[in-house]
C-alpha cells in the first residue's frame, strides 16, 4: 500500500518543520518515498527522510540517486529488520516529525513496532499506520512467508507460540489504549489510519462528526 490519498496530507504536515525528518517502516518499491520525495524537494531546502525494510531494492536506491536532489535532502535506505533498527535509534535519541508504518502487517510485529515508535516520536509527530482497514486488519501476514523474500534471513518469520491475535487493527487499538496520549483518527475511506498526540502543537483535533486534524505552521 502507498498511502493513497494521504500524501497531500502527510506534505502539508512537513510544511510545521523548516526542515522535517521522516520515518518510513516498509519502503517497498518505494512509491510513497517518491511521492514524498518529489513534494518535499518543491518546498524545502532540507528535510531528512530514513525508510527501513528487509529487502531495499536495486531499482529504489538507482530512481534516489537520480531525483537530482539537493545537498541537504538526505535519504538513508537501511536493510534492516524494524525490530533490530527501531530499538537503535531510540537508543540514539533520534526524533521524527512524520513516521509511516508500513512493515510486516502482523500482530506480532506491529505490536512491538508501536512502543518503539512512541520513543521516536514527540508531542507533534504524525503517525500514519497503514493497514489498519483491509484484509491484514484482523489477519497476519509476515512476509517471510513470501516468495519474493525467499533466502532473506533477516525477514521476521511467524512466532512459535503465536498469539491468537491477529493483524493491524488490535495492535494499534491496544497501541491507543495504553494511555499515552495518542488518538486514532480516520481521514478517509481506506486502510491507513492516522495517530495524533493529544499535546500536538501543529494539528487540530475536531471532533470525530468533522473531518480529522488539519495541520497548521507552528
Amino acid at each position: 500500500m502507498a498511502y493513497h490519498g494521504y500524501i497531500p496530507f502527510i506534505h502539508k504536515a512537513t510544511g510545521a518543520y523548516q526542515t522535517p525528518r521522516i520515518l518510513e517502516i516498509g519502503v517497498s518499491s518505494g512509491i510513497t518515498l517518491f511521492a514524498l520525495l518529489q513534494r518535499l524537494s518543491h518546498t524545502h531546502q532540507a528535510f531528512s527522510y530514513t525508510g527501513i525494510d528487509v529487502l531495499v531494492q536495486g531499482s529504489v536506491r538507482e530512481t534516489v540517486r537520480y531525483m537530482s536532489l539537493g545537498p541537504q535532502m538526505g535519504v538513508d535506505l537501511v536493510e534492516e529488520n524494524s525490530l533490530t533498527a527501531l530499538p537503535r535509534m531510540v537508543e540514539a535519541g533520534r526524533k521524527f516529525d512524520v513516521i509511516l508504518v508500513d512493515g510486516d502487517h502482523n500482530y506480532f510485529t506491529v505490536s512491538q513496532e508501536l512502543p518503539l515508535v512512541n520513543e521516536l516520536s514527540h508531542e507533534s509527530t504524525l503517525i500514519v499506520i497503514d493497514d489498519y482497514e483491509g484484509r491484514w486488519s484482523n489477519r497476519d501476514l509476515f512476509y517471510s512467508t513470501r516468495d519474493e523474500l525467499e533466502g532473506v534471513e533477516i525477514a521476521t518469520p511467524p512466532p512459535s507460540d503465536q498469539s491468537e491475535k491477529q493483524g493491524v487493527k488490535p495492535a494499534v487499538d491496544e497501541f491507543v489504549r495504553a494511555g499515552l496520549g495518542w488518538s486514532a483518527l480516520k481521514l478517509m475511506p481506506g486502510e491507513p489510519i492516522v495517530l495524533v498526540h493529544e499535546k500536538t502543537q501543529i494539528f487540530e483535533i475536531n471532533t470525530p462528526d468533522e473531518q480529522g486534524p488539519s495541520a497548521e505552521s507552528e
